[in-house]
């Protein structure tokens, strides 16, 4: 059965999820849309970088939102996240999509995060989040192999900005590991200065660091310096097993009590870019209904967690009162 894909946003990321489902054999229409014509073109190149294509496939492109994309399977969203909530109403109330990929920041505020989860509750739409690490092996291994019933002390350490947009990511692990439906801010220590994003005007990130605990007494450590550009280095420790990850350079090792804490390596073989996950994700969606991203719920915790632990600090820096911290 041929399935029909909407991609909004063409940018950096949705060109890369464009290149995933030109792959998938069971997509007949792609429809491509983003205002800026710019963004058009880089996905039409990028799609031509895919040699493995389904040569079948329909691709549409428009700067504008027309009804000719309606009744599509799957709506991939990969626009900035002040239009991110938004579009997703658009898109229902218009064309009548009710399966939604979407890229992360989900949204600037708590309060617009919510109104999405309620909008999508009451028209029964289905939403999942890219925070795709939950989906890498070496996370599910981990999760394995981690006790649910011990605290866990979870530490994510780097260089550079990005305490949001890649902080994200980190704290959507530690509520995968660990279980827990709140994070709990206990203390916050943010650098004095504002890192314009690449992505954008009037967008920004920060460096710094957070912690938190959860219900069970895990802790969460998140530390972005700004005096240098390390990659991630995450450790996630227990009372009996502790694990080490670069996923930069795909290193991870690991060592168990019983073991006497020796440090082992744990082999890391796999595709983690956007063009190749999402090819799974996505056929996964059309096939079965699900997939191993998390699901708008899930993604809750973590966001709520950042978003209002870091909103002060972007009001003191920019010196003003917003409702919502200026990031994507």
């Amino acid at each position: 059965m041929s399935k029909k894909v909407l991609i909004v946003g063409c940018g950096q990321l949705g060109s890369r999820h464009l290149q995933a489902v030109v792959q998938i054999a069971d997509v007949s229409e792609i429809f491509i849309y983003d205002p800026h014509p710019e963004a058009l073109k880089m996905g039409q190149v990028r799609a031509l970088e895919v040699p493995q294509g389904n040569k079948n496939i329909k691709i549409h492109w428009s700067t504008k939102l027309l009804p000719d994309f309606s009744g599509g399977d799957l709506c991939i969203n990969a626009m900035q996240a002040k239009d991110r909530c938004s579009m997703i109403q658009q898109v229902y109330e218009q064309l009548g999509y009710k399966n939604f990929l979407i890229e992360k920041i989900v949204a600037q505020s708590v309060d617009e995060y919510e109104g999405l989860l309620n909008f999508s509750s009451s028209n029964r739409l289905a939403v999942w989040v890219n925070c795709k690490s939950r989906a890498y092996c070496i996370h599910k291994y981990i999760k394995f192999k981690l006790n649910p019933n011990e605290p866990i002390i979870f530490s994510a350490i780097a260089g550079n900005h990005g305490l949001a947009n890649n902080g994200v990511h980190e704290a959507d692990l530690f509520v995968f590991h660990d279980g827990c439906r709140e994070m709990i801010l206990t203390s916050q220590r943010i650098d004095r200065t504002l890192y314009p994003s690449k992505r954008g005007d009037d967008l920004y990130d920060l460096t710094g660091t957070l912690t938190a605990v959860s219900e069970k007494g895990s802790e969460f450590i998140i530390s972005f310096d700004e005096g240098h550009a390390a990659s991630d280095t995450l450790f996630v420790q227990s009372a009996t097993c502790r694990f080490m990850i670069d996923h930069f350079q795909k290193f991870a090792l690991e060592s168990y009590a019983k073991d006497g804490w020796q440090w082992k390596p744990v082999p890391i073989d796999e595709s983690w870019a956007v063009s190749f996950m999402t090819k799974q994700f996505a056929g996964d969606i059309l096939k079965t209904g699900a997939c191993e991203l998390p699901t708008l719920q899930e993604c809750y915790p973590a966001h709520k967690f950042l978003l209002n632990a870091l909103l002060p600090h972007f009001n003191q820096l920019l010196k003003e009162d917003l409702d919502y911290c200026p990031v994507t």
